[in-house]
């Protein structure tokens, strides 16, 4: 009996130390696998950290930086990526925007000062008819420029803006017929020449406001830049159409710069134009999704193709 007893208390002390090593084990265990985890996770995560730090820093005044997390190829680093990229197109918006913004302004104000200094200094207290019919010419010209100014900075906005599901069918070849005969009599006067050919394709979706706006700037620019006794030639095709003009030549370097908002050709000392026509060109046909190629034309000039999308 005694054997047995010291053989029972034996088991129980070897059933205790194993159940004590075995709770330590687990606690052990389970700290380890916890600071681990943490460990792991922290390691994990940063790139996260990182990225919504940097998202939170970056305003409109500190579009320049940039995430560029470095590290694997992984998920988390073609995120960034793409987050980068973004920042990119913001950048070039608002800078673009601001731009914009800064042209606007000094367009606006130069008309305006030109009528301050008319009524001040064409019109004094002595003075005589002429110099009122003088001062009245000179304010209706520059109403008119003022006028124009803001309306096509208004369809300029309007073309950014985008079509928000406005697009329908649209007759192209009723608005290069409409487009040809708002130009008529002004090209008459230099005698600069129109013609149209082709057929225009079927089927082309757009907003048609937009549309006509587009082809009327595309012939006034052809009209106004150009010489006298030269010619405007629109081109109808199953993939959309072409204006062409004679001219002056336009070296293939400046085209690029024409489609900016207030930059006229320097080989035309014309300033009837506000400078937004090719400017309101390129953002309509964006809004549309349609295709722009500029490039010198085959006698001078500027030939300028339109991709359109069809049903």
């Amino acid at each position: 009996m005694a054997d047995a007893d010291r053989e029972v208390a034996l088991i129980a002390v070897v059933a205790e130390q194993q159940w004590q090593w075995s709770t330590s084990a687990v606690v052990v265990a389970g700290g380890l696998a916890g600071g681990i985890g943490w460990f792991v996770s922290r390691r994990m995560l940063s790139p996260i950290d990182r990225i919504t730090a940097t998202a939170n820093r970056i305003s409109a005044t500190t579009l320049d930086e940039r995430i560029a997390l470095d590290g694997p190829d992984d998920e988390l680093r073609r995120l960034s990526r793409t987050i980068d990229a973004l920042l990119d197109r913001l950048e070039a918006a608002f800078e673009a925007q601001r731009r914009f913004v800064s042209h606007a302004a000094h367009e606006l104000r130069t008309p305006l000062a030109v009528q301050r200094a008319t009524l001040q200094i064409g019109l004094p207290d002595d003075a005589t008819p002429p110099d009122v019919v003088a001062a009245r010419t000179e304010m209706l010209e520059q109403n008119r420029r003022t006028e124009h100014l803001v309306e096509s900075l208004l369809v300029l906005a309007e073309a950014e803006r985008g079509l928000e599901g406005s697009s329908v069918l649209v007759d192209l070849g009723s608005c290069v017929a409409a487009a040809v005969g708002g130009v008529r009599a002004a090209a008459a006067v230099t005698g600069v020449s129109l013609s149209v050919e082709g057929t225009a394709p079927d089927g082309v979706v757009g907003e048609p406001v937009l549309v006509q706006q587009l082809l009327g700037n595309l012939l006034d620019n052809a009209v106004e830049y150009n010489v006298p006794g030269g010619v405007v030639r629109v081109e109808l095709h199953a993939g959309g159409f072409v204006v062409e003009n004679s001219g002056p030549d336009v070296p293939a370097t400046e085209i690029a710069a024409l489609s900016q908002p207030f930059r006229r050709g320097a080989q035309t000392g014309s300033h009837r134009h506000s400078g937004l026509g090719l400017s309101i060109i390129t953002a309509i046909v964006t809004a549309h999704g349609w295709s722009l190629v500029l490039a010198p034309g085959e006698r001078g000039g500027l030939r300028v193709a339109v991709g359109v999308s069809s049903v």
